[in-house]
């Protein structure tokens, strides 16, 4: 598991990624991301990040995101991400063997309570364990200052 925290230049507040052991993710193998609320006034965009190999058989991703708040209370979201074209070019950014995906969770939304959020990903979809899927992560970006 990697953890990125990003220099003051950069929008980002938080960045993991969760490596995948052989490049293949179980139906039943939930990614857990936790993140300590950045603040509670600012807004920020929260993006999934999706390292698909060549050998992915999609050309899109269905996943269920549950967001548990510090209080406990819970969301359970159904997500649908378009991972290559229609003539089967990846859209992420592509390095040789990889294309990394940044995909759009959340826009404009805030931490409303202090504490830790606990973010737990798995895929929906119909194979028992998806080939080709490198990588599962969280980015936050703070947009607060953009937006004034």
């Amino acid at each position: 598991m990697c953890l990125f925290l990003t220099a003051c230049s950069d929008p980002a507040v938080f960045e993991q990624h969760v490596d995948l052991p052989e490049n293949a993710w179980p139906k039943d193998g939930i990614v857990h991301i936790t993140v300590p609320a950045p603040d509670t006034l600012n807004y920020f965009n929260l993006d999934l990040i999706i390292r698909n190999a060549e050998n992915y058989p999609y050309s899109n991703i269905y996943l269920f995101v549950t967001t548990t708040a510090p209080n406990g209370a819970t969301q359970r979201d159904t997500v649908q991400y378009a991972l290559a074209d229609e003539r089967g070019n990846w859209l992420g950014k592509n390095g040789r063997h990889w294309s990394d995906h940044r995909l759009r969770y959340r826009s404009h939304t805030r931490f409303i309570q202090s504490g830790d959020y606990r973010f737990a990903v798995q895929h929906g979809m119909r194979s028992d364990t998806l080939q080709g899927i490198g990588a599962v992560g969280l980015r936050i970006e703070d947009i607060t200052d953009n937006e004034q």
